[in-house]
């Protein structure tokens, strides 16, 4: 597999097309503050995140939880009836929801092959994302977890500016350890060698990714190392 791929294409302009469809055939708008808990959909409704971004929670068999991946605007989110885990959906920041219904969903899927498409690069997207960082966490060094959480973040969500790729709402460094299983200040440590490095800036709440190629090769020497 070929994990920097990432990286399936992301067309921004088919996602918004869907968004626009959503305004318009949402049943019901909701507005979570940050910490605030996701009511998941009843059946045959899905939801799509519209503004902001969620915390993704799974439960483990001790009882306990576990922060495995974040969820951007853009992202839809099933009813999730058949699943056999539990998973909680916590705001991370101001987010708007819209509620949609799964028969509203298909009518505009059988629009065309293309929105069809886009449809399923999204979901194969954040599922090939999140079976990626329960598999690295085994795998890799925790420098590499960190190089590649950054370069998956900024090739499926960075917007180009004229310094490189804006990440906005860079996740902290505490939630970014906690997905990746690396503590804090590990974290820290290597945000702060790139920006050595002249790769990224950080910034309050953003990074800018100066030279995505420069961290894609610095992700690939550590793994050879």
């Amino acid at each position: 597999m070929d994990e920097l791929a990432g990286e399936l294409p992301f067309v921004q302009e088919d996602i918004d097309r869907f968004r626009q469809y959503c305004l318009q055939n949402a049943y019901r708008r909701e507005r979570l503050k940050k910490g605030d808990v996701l009511q998941m959909p009843g059946a045959s409704s899905c939801c799509f995140l519209h503004k902001g971004r969620l915390k993704v929670f799974i439960g483990t068999d001790s009882g306990s939880e576990r922060l495995m991946w974040f969820l951007e605007s853009g992202n839809i989110i099933p009813e999730g009836s058949g699943e056999t885990f539990s998973k909680r959906l916590v705001a991370d920041c101001d987010t708007e929801i819209l509620y949609i219904t799964e028969k509203a969903v298909y009518a505009f899927a059988l629009t065309g092959e293309e929105e069809v498409a886009v449809l399923l690069r999204h979901y194969k997207k954040r599922y090939i994302l999140l079976l990626q960082s329960i598999l690295q966490e085994h795998e890799e060094s925790s420098r590499s977890r960190v190089y590649r959480f950054l370069y998956q973040i900024a090739t499926s969500y960075g917007k180009e500016g004229p310094d490189g790729l804006l990440v906005e709402k860079l996740p902290s460094r505490s939630d970014i350890g906690a997905l990746l299983g690396i503590h804090r200040s590990n974290v820290t440590r290597y945000l702060s060698d790139l920006e050595k490095q002249g790769v990224v800036t950080k910034q309050k709440k953003s990074l800018v990714i100066h030279d995505i190629q420069a961290l894609k090769e610095l992700l690939t020497q550590d793994n050879d190392d």
